[in-house]
């Protein structure tokens, strides 16, 4: 087991560092010690919703990092419910239902 968690930081450490010298990590920065947000994330979400298990799903759940932040987009404005772990889960998980959200501006901040 010790094993395991050693090869899981130092391949974490080794990524972070990857896509920090080439300049693909993006705001928050510095990546180190969170799920990093990538140059790209748009297009991998833009992938995602053309999955096959995207649009049978009903709801969907996302971690509340930057990363991620299209994919939370998309599972409202294609009315799936979203749940969320709440940062470091302080406040457990959050459940949005897409018709109590009103207009699309507010979706950028979840």
């Amino acid at each position: 087991m010790r094993d395991v968690k050693t090869a899981k930081k130092i391949l974490r450490e080794q990524i972070w560092t990857m896509l920090e010298i080439k300049g693909i990590a993006r705001f928050p920065l510095p990546c180190y010690g969170r799920i990093p947000n990538f140059a790209g994330s748009d297009k991998a979400a833009d992938k995602v919703r053309l999955l096959k298990k995207w649009k049978k799903a009903r709801i969907v759940f996302t971690n509340p990092d930057y990363a991620q932040q299209k994919v939370r987009e998309y599972a409202l404005l294609d009315g799936k419910i979203l749940v969320m772990a709440s940062p470091k889960l302080k406040h457990g998980y959050v459940l949005v239902d897409p018709k109590d959200v009103k207009g699309v501006e507010g979706f950028a901040r979840l």
